[in-house]
């Protein structure tokens, strides 16, 4: 099982996008995919279901109240299934914060089911919940939208996944890529995109997502655009970014055994 996790602490890059469509695509595959939403807002939930905050959600399995493979939910995607979210999850850094192995809960809800592709949309923090998707998770991709701002922050982004890493004991947890969001062709755009293959080199994915107002007709049809648009600009890149995902991602031990590794 790959599990990967979208982050960054900055809102407005396009996580939820490339959650909801990049699952779409890899499902387009034959792939067996889950989503889990750990974003209060619960956007993905409703991308992907039409639903509304259903309960009970992913808030009630870091609780302890309920198993994982309980709530999952079938999704307007074939081949893809959804943990929801629901607006108890920004509450949960309160809620979990005396608990032991906090960080963890996730992952090793994680334990019992079966999927080839597990893809956590986070909010945007780094909090609780960003902390169990990146300790559940093999991989991290990054979206970076094209914009002077969005470049402020990147590097304490990194160095603070690299910390959790370090706090947590992760050692093959691996940034899979940065991934270039809302691109267009305009010069901030192309200046601020040689910025970044300057800065990250190798660890820039190929595959950058055109600004398309298309995405948000998509998600207020509760479709992707892999789906609602296939051959658009913007679905064609998201079925390019997964198969780069596919090729450059590999199963790893589970990170709850990486834990279990690290008591023994």
């Amino acid at each position: 099982m790959i599990v990967l996790c979208v982050a960054n602490n900055k809102g407005g890059v396009g996580k939820t996008t490339t959650v909801v469509n990049l699952a779409a695509a890899i499902g387009k595959t034959g792939r067996k995919t889950l989503v889990i939403d750990a974003d209060g807002q619960g956007n993905a939930t409703y991308s992907l279901t039409g639903l509304v905050h259903p309960t009970p959600s992913l808030y009630d399995v870091l609780m302890e109240k309920i198993s994982l493979e309980k709530i999952i939910l079938p999704s307007n995607e074939e081949f893809v299934s959804i943990v929801p979210g629901d607006p108890r999850l920004q509450n949960i850094d309160i809620e979990l914060a005396a608990k032991p192995a906090r960080e963890w809960k996730l992952s090793r809800a994680l334990r019992l089911i079966d999927f080839e592709y597990v893809i956590i949309d986070t909010p945007p923090s780094l909090g609780l919940l960003t902390q169990n998707a990146l300790a559940a998770s093999q991989h991290v991709i990054i979206p970076v939208s094209l914009s002077e701002f969005s470049l402020i922050g990147m590097d304490k982004l990194l160095a603070t996944i690299d910390e959790i890493g370090d706090e947590l004991n992760i050692e093959d947890l691996e940034l899979l890529g940065v991934l270039v969001t809302f691109y267009d062709e305009t010069r901030l755009s192309r200046e601020t995109y040689g910025i970044l293959e300057k800065k990250f080199e190798e660890r820039l994915l190929t595959t950058h997502i055109p600004k398309s107002i298309k995405l948000e007709e998509s998600h207020r049809r509760n479709e992707s655009i892999v789906s609602f648009l296939p051959n658009s600009p913007a679905g064609l890149a998201y079925t390019d970014l997964a198969q780069e995902v596919i090729k450059k991602s590999k199963a790893s031990q589970t990170p709850y055994s990486r834990k279990q590794q690290r008591r023994s």
